[in-house]
Order: structure tokens, then C-alpha cells, then sequence
């Protein structure tokens, strides 16, 4: 099976060159390697050139916005797991060396949607290794919940997939009203409810957290997501509230991955939603000097105090209540993609309903 390795970069400046050169050096039969670079940076331009050959395809596109850009590098893929790769990072080259022959041993397998492995975190403090729990378990509850589990930076992000999986769920993510720095989250989950992972007994990736590792400079980023979708900075207080709703709400209710019995859904909503809220009531969110930061303060210490109480309706209506107050034509657009959503399987009987209205009968 081949593998695509996928480089979608906007970092100009050597660091950047010298992880893409490295990338390009392992283009060959089995692994193509493409680069999509959207900095307009005509000196990157000029030395990426030097790093085409066979099977590695460089291509210097217009400014867009990084899912766009990752959208378009995967629409070009061939291979049939596709591995992304982040610019400021760094990689193994024996475990890229492996994957071909981990794919050819298990890619026949349809319930085996990626590889994982072990992970490297530097941050200014340290460095350490660690890996995701039972998320080659073919029990999805133990796949979501071993994902849970760690409370580190989203590095399942980083992982070899079946690159039709990731083209489903990207071309829903695209669907979305908007696009969050919350929702590589949202992704993984997706992953996990398609299938399960086989485990690579190597270093795998190299992360660094960067300005993920602060809370001021990670919310700062946070921020900067919702002022790219026009959201006022007060929306950032309900950040992992959103997350654990945005997730819940597609667990429960989407037919984006294997129909599960709704008891199955409810477990690993559930699961979902606790860990969620816990960050939203265990870490202090910025509100940026917004001149809604009052209005959010409120809202934040209604939901706190109402946990197990609203529905989904109920958790979408406050959500979209605070988005008014700085955008109405927001509110709408947030309100009527999730209601879409929220109301998706109501027409669609359970199966656990039905078997026991048979037994009733």
C-alpha cells in the first residue's frame, strides 16, 4: 500500500526548509511526498524548487487559510493512508522507514483506520514520551476514552490514516459554520468512532508545544481563530463548553461513522461532554477586553451551576444567545447547522428501540 505524506506550510525561514527537505529525501515507489506551500514567500518558493524529484510533488499556491490549504493537499493524495506532517516539527526517519510495511500487514483490514505510536513532547521545561491507551481496542467506548485519557497537546492529529476516512471527515469539516483551533479535537473523535489503530514500536513524531504550552499565548491563538470566523473575543470563555457540545451533539446523533446502538452513543457522549466540561470548569478562559466580557461571565457561571440539566436544545439556545449579542447573522448560522444536527436521527428509529417494541409485542 502506498502512503502520502502531506507537508501543507505557511513557515518561511530555514527551520521550516530543512523539515520539508527532510520530508522530500524520503519520496520513493511506495511513500509520495507533497508539499503545498501557501506563504507567497519568494524565497521559500525559490529554494523549495530545488527539492522536487520523482514522486515528490512541490506546490506553491495562494495565500489561504491553513484548512484550505490542508483541504486542497488532500484532495491531490494518492496513497492509501496519508500521514500529515506539521513544518515546525520534527520526524523519525526509520519510523517513516517502517510504516509501508506496518500498511502492507494490517491496510487490508477495514476496521484499521491509522497508526499510531510513541510520541515526543518538548516543551521549555522538558521533554517526554507518550502514547494514546487502548485505541487499538475494536471497543470504540475504550478507543474515545483511552484518547481522553491523556491531557497533553491533540498529537493523535499526527497520525498515518486511511486517507479515505480523513477525506470524509475533512470534507465535513468543511461543512461547519466555522472552524475552531478546538476542532483538530473534533477530528480525532471522528477518527476513533470510524475505527481502530495499530500501534508502531517506534518514536513516531516529534511535538513541540511551542506557544501552546502558556495559557496566555494558547488562548491568544484560541482567540485568533474565532476573530478569523468574525466571533467576538467573549466567545472564547465558552471554548471547551463548545468542544464538549460540538462533540456530543455528533456522537449522539451523526451519521458521519458506523451506525453504534444508541447505548453505545450515550456512553461515549457522555464520556465525551464530563471531560469537556471539567476543562470548562477547571480552566480560567480570557474574555480579552471584550465589551461582552460581563455577558459571558454570567453565562459562564449559569452553565457551571446547570451541569446534567439542559438538553442539547437548551445547550445550543445559550450558546447562540451570547453569539447574538455581537452577531445576529452568526447566532443563525451557528444555530441552524446544529439544530440541523441535534434533529438528524430523530426520523431514523434506533435499533435498540425497535428490537424492544418487537419483545414488547
Amino acid at each position: 500500500m502506498q502512503l502520502s505524506i502531506l507537508i501543507a506550510t505557511n513557515r518561511t525561514g530555514l527551520l521550516a526548509c530543512s523539515r520539508i527537505a527532510q520530508a522530500c529525501s524520503w519520496a520513493g515507489p511506495n511513500l509520495e511526498v507533497i508539499v503545498r506551500d501557501n506563504s507567497g514567500n519568494a524565497e521559500k518558493r525559490a529554494q523549495l524548487a530545488h527539492f522536487r524529484r520523482d514522486n515528490c510533488n512541490i506546490i506553491l499556491a495562494d495565500p489561504c487559510d491553513g484548512l484550505t490549504n490542508f483541504s486542497e493537499i488532500l484532495r491531490l493524495a494518492k496513497g492509501e493512508f496519508v500521514f500529515l506532517l506539521a513544518d515546525d516539527d520534527a520526524y523519525f526517519d526509520h519510523a517513516i522507514a517502517a510504516l509501508p510495511g506496518v500498511l502492507d500487514q494490517y491496510g487490508k483490514d477495514p476496521s484499521v483506520v491509522g497508526v499510531t505510536g510513541a510520541y515526543a513532547i518538548e516543551t521549555s521545561q522538558g521533554s517526554s514520551i507518550v502514547s494514546y491507551q487502548n485505541v487499538e481496542s475494536d471497543d470504540v467506548a475504550a478507543r474515545v476514552a483511552g484518547y481522553l485519557s491523556y491531557s497533553g497537546p491533540n498529537i493523535m492529529h499526527y497520525a498515518p490514516m486511511r486517507r479515505d476516512i480523513v477525506q470524509r471527515v475533512f470534507a465535513f469539516m468543511n461543512t461547519l459554520p466555522f472552524y475552531f483551533s478546538f476542532h483538530d479535537q473534533i477530528v480525532c473523535l471522528l477518527y476513533l468512532l470510524h475505527g481502530k489503530f495499530v500501534r508502531l514500536k517506534r518514536l513516531l513524531y516529534l511535538y513541540d508545544v511551542g506557544p501552546w504550552e502558556a495559557s496566555d499565548s494558547a488562548q491568544k491563538r484560541d482567540n485568533d481563530f474565532y476573530k478569523d470566523a468574525g466571533l467576538d473575543p467573549a466567545i472564547n470563555k465558552l471554548h471547551w463548553y463548545l468542544c464538549g457540545f460540538e462533540g456530543a451533539v455528533l456522537v449522539r446523533n451523526s451519521i458521519e461513522f458506523p451506525d453504534y446502538s444508541l447505548a453505545q452513543r450515550q456512553v461515549i457522549a457522555d464520556r465525551w461532554f464530563s471531560m469537556m466540561f471539567m476543562r470548562f470548569n477547571s480552566q480560567a478562559r480570557l474574555a480579552f477586553d471584550s465589551r461582552f466580557a460581563g455577558e459571558a461571565e454570567k453565562l459562564y457561571a449559569k452553565l457551571k451551576a446547570s451541569t446534567g440539566q439542559l438538553s442539547f436544545q437548551g445547550m445550543l439556545a445559550e450558546i447562540c444567545g451570547l453569539i447574538a449579542l455581537f452577531s445576529k447573522d452568526n447566532a443563525q448560522r451557528y444555530h441552524d447547522f446544529w439544530a440541523a444536527e441535534i434533529n438528524r436521527r430523530k426520523s431514523l428509529p434506533d435499533f435498540d428501540e425497535l428490537v424492544a417494541e418487537k419483545r414488547a409485542v
